[in-house]
């Protein structure tokens, strides 16, 4: 089983681009913190990721440098030449299923006030969008109670294809 689950940070808004068949690719990279120091320094990994098809288009759109994401997918290490002529490997993940966990607050994207809107999409026909209000009886700023109405929405689940 190659399954994978990550929960990092943005580094830079996702890259979107399309082949000639019209299938769209995204690529990003994911900053995750390790759980100890090295010389007083917190040691980061970055970690390249790629997603695919309508996904592509939704990650490129709706998410920026900065978010908190959960990602998960599968491991795969592509190989190649270099100029050199010496074999090199490349690890990435190709995200099956990614969600939202925050918006940074200052970014202009957070109409809420609520610092938390959770987006999860998938591949499969069952996405789904929630928010997580729990923030809402110290900061909310909102005109309306409907927790969907909070949600800084990129796109109607209506307009979702998949």
């Amino acid at each position: 089983m190659n399954l994978v689950t990550l929960i990092g940070r943005l580094t830079a808004d996702p890259e979107l681009k399309f082949f000639s068949s019209g299938t769209a690719i995204s690529k990003g990279t994911i900053a995750i913190d390790r759980s100890y120091k090295k010389d007083n320094q917190t040691v980061t990994d970055f970690i390249p990721v790629e997603v695919w098809g309508k996904q592509a288009e939704y990650f490129a759109t709706c998410f920026q440098k900065g978010y908190l994401i959960a990602v998960s997918g599968s491991l795969h290490i592509d190989r190649y030449v270099d100029s050199d002529g010496n074999n090199r490997n490349f690890a990435k993940i190709v995200v099956h299923k990614l969600m939202r966990l925050n918006i940074p607050k200052g970014n202009g994207l957070d109409t809420s006030g609520v610092d938390n809107g959770n987006s999860t999409l998938s591949g499969s026909s069952d996405s789904s969008a929630d928010v997580d209000n729990s923030n809402d009886a110290t900061n909310n700023t909102s005109t309306t109670n409907d927790p969907q109405a909070n949600l800084t929405a990129c796109i109607d689940d209506e307009e979702i294809p998949f």
